[in-house]
């Protein structure tokens, strides 16, 4: 058994196996097929054709699809010697669907879904997982998750069982593993297993860091079963924490239940890791299952036009109707969108995302974890993404054993201490004489005393105990009024200059904290006085903000606060990769290169809030616009698939492109 230390700490080395001669399949359009059928659809398939399945995927343009083995409710679709089969089924749904899609070229991975399984938790209790109130069921029992699998137990076998046959009895693609939940189980087999192996019980992390690494090990026999050259996908697992499990990443997000913030800081994370990433989206309006929600084209086309900015494949996620298959309306649409897709694929398969600026995760955290110890300060990163985006930069997310070296500027958003690691990457970064802007908490060291690295040349004035403060900015700036007083809205920390350091904007007091005195609410709090401390100061190649900036962003959306962000990185990168003018915050810019071309993407249609819910129900027109790009030396500028001649000219070192009217989406060609 493995030893505390490695339970928490340690990944599994990487192994290659025997490559049995079947090459990677690249993923370009996909379909995620969820098939989670109740026990009491007794015309099981009675409209199902597999040829017709393959056949209208085919249509739709779809190159490879993840196709249900083993669903939530615990049931195979193919005759399993192992397994639960489903009760009305007849004949081989898995196998015929592979063979058939097979000989119409589409790739096929096999699904298993891991943490649910609700055939085996009512046969076998003791092979749920259990919670710290010793309940093997809990919350909505109308849901999915009110009870989950321990791979601590039979359950573990009896899977792998199944997962062998499969890969030994069909020639699958690849492997899907999904809802790879995390829950710490407090049930006799993990408690003895943790104390044999020198673990407290009692303690909660180490409970946790213990079913994760049993769920990471069970994903390795897995590795073991599927070697290298079939596709596998721990779905939930995170990234940086299992690295070399999976063999690519699909970002799930369906953005009217994750949120159109949450794609955008994903991407940027996921592109960085050297894998094929799909953005798996759905053509569902609201969540898995939605079976009479379809969302509109437009919405789907601007998932899409995502997934081609930042240089990725797309995944439509459907479910299928259990009776009647494939339903045709669903794949006119996917075909509507995937053969737009397909004419651009001439630029954009291969082209790879271009990035001024790295915004570094913080430490111990993983975009694209499910365990909520590992998303810590998502909210700062989707913030980041938001504002970078509303300003038109380019930038990557990257932890921080990640290549700094290519980026101009390094971003530190409210909560980056600086550990050993990190340390010597930004000390050489700013012996390069690039810039670095940190918020808040970052920029200190480990224990919160100082700050780490000297070149910050600032004195660490504690933590803000203040819940209101205020700055007035000394530098002249566009969107700020030189007198006024701007709302802090997350206070950080209290930041003196040191010598050699310049104050960008000085802290001001408020008449006292929003408080009561056993008299009064303090609610109406005004600025008073300056308070000697600075606000914004910046040291060299570094400029350090006194607020949480980012959380501020997150949590009140306020102009200044981009501003602000804005003000600094042009004074520390004066040269981004893009400008443009007369494009609206809601536009977004992206630039991925292939060869000797740049293709600058630019999308103008933007979700709106109605109600509770984030729709597109149609693509927002922008007239006018111009967009520069860094240097010169360009042949011709077009637009793509069209090959639209467009006129530019070079002026200060960027070529300047006037754009066409842009109906939600236009992709620009430049070639060098």
């Amino acid at each position: 058994m493995h030893s505390i230390y490695y339970i928490i700490y340690n990944v599994k080395p990487y192994s290659f196996h025997q490559n049995r001669g079947r090459p990677m399949r690249k993923l370009k359009r996909a379909v995620h097929l969820d098939f989670h059928t109740m026990p009491n659809v007794t015309d099981f398939a009675a409209g199902f054709d597999a040829r017709e399945f393959a056949r209208t995927l085919k249509q739709a343009k779809v190159d490879f699809v993840n196709v249900f083995a083993k669903c939530n409710l615990g049931f195979a679709y193919y005759p399993t010697e192992i397994g639960v089969p489903y009760p009305y089924m007849k004949g081989d749904m898995l196998g015929e669907i592979i063979e058939e899609c097979h000989k119409e070229g589409i790739g096929v991975a096999a699904y298993f879904n891991i943490g649910l399984d609700h055939e085996m938790a009512r046969k076998h209790r003791d092979w749920s997982v259990v919670n710290k109130e010793g309940q093997v069921i809990w919350g909505d029992r109308t849901g999915n998750f009110f009870r989950l699998m321990c791979l601590n137990s039979g359950y573990r076998d009896y899977t792998l069982g199944m997962i062998r046959e499969v890969v030994e009895r069909y020639p699958v693609d690849g492997i899907f593993l999904d809802c790879l939940v995390m829950n710490p189980c407090y049930g006799n087999e993990c408690q003895e297993l943790l104390h044999a192996s020198g673990g407290d019980p009692l303690n909660d992390k180490e409970v946790e860091a213990f079913t994760r690494q049993t769920v990471i090990d069970f994903c390795w026999d897995v590795k073991a079963i599927t070697g290298d050259d079939l596709l596998l996908l721990p779905n939930g697992l995170g990234h940086v924490h299992c690295e070399g499990l999976g063999t690519h990443i699909e970002i799930e997000c369906l953005p009217g239940a994750w949120g159109y913030d949450y794609f955008a800081a994903q991407a940027a994370f996921a592109r960085t890791l050297g894998k094929q990433v799909l953005y798996m989206t759905g053509r569902f309006h609201a969540n898995w299952g939605d079976f009479g929600g379809l969302k509109s084209k437009a919405s789907l086309e601007y998932d899409v036009w995502d997934a081609l900015m930042n240089g990725i494949g797309t995944s439509v996620g459907d479910h299928m109707h259990p009776r009647d298959g494939l339903d045709a309306t669903v794949y006119r649409q996917i075909a509507d969108v995937y053969e737009d897709v397909e004419r651009l694929e001439p630029w954009t398969d291969g082209a790879v995302a271009a990035a001024d600026i790295a915004v570094v995760l913080p430490e111990g955290s993983d975009l694209g974890s499910n365990n909520p110890r590992f998303q810590k300060g998502q909210q700062l990163l989707y913030a980041a993404a938001r504002m970078l985006g509303e300003l038109k930069y380019t930038f990557d997310i990257v932890w921080e054993t990640g290549d700094f070296s290519a980026y101009k500027l390094i971003v530190l958003p409210d909560e980056i201490t600086i550990t050993s690691v990190l340390k010597a990457k930004l000390e050489e970064h700013l012996a390069e004489g690039k810039g670095i802007v940190s918020t808040g908490f970052s920029g200190l060291n480990e224990e919160r005393t100082g700050f780490a690295i000297d070149a910050w040349n600032m004195e660490f004035g504690g933590a803000d105990s203040r819940n209101v403060s205020y700055y007035k900015m000394l530098e002249p700036s566009a969107g700020f009024e030189p007198d006024f007083k701007y709302a802090a809205y997350r206070q950080g920390i209290r930041l003196n200059k040191g010598a050699d350091c310049t104050v960008i904007a000085e802290d001001c007091e408020p008449y006292s904290n929003k408080m009561w005195d056993g008299f009064h609410g303090y609610f109406y709090t005004p600025p008073a006085d300056v308070s000697g401390h600075a606000a914004v100061a910046r040291s060299g190649q570094v400029i350090q903000i006194a607020h949480r900036l980012f959380f501020s962003y997150w949590h009140q959306a306020y102009p200044a606060d981009k501003q602000l962000l804005q003000y600094c990185i042009r004074q520390l990168m004066p040269e981004p990769l893009v400008r443009t003018e007369g494009l609206p915050s809601t536009a977004r810019i992206g630039v991925t290169r292939k060869g000797g071309m740049e293709l600058i993407h630019i999308k103008t249609t933007y979700p709106e809030l109605r109600g509770k819910y984030n729709v597109i129900e149609e693509h927002n027109v922008v007239h006018g616009g111009i967009v520069h790009i860094r240097g010169g030396d360009v042949k011709r500028v077009y637009t793509a698939p069209d090959q639209t001649p467009l006129a530019f000219d070079e002026v200060g070192g960027y070529t300047r492109i006037p754009l066409p009217p842009i109906p939600g989406y236009l992709l620009v060609v430049v070639e060098r």
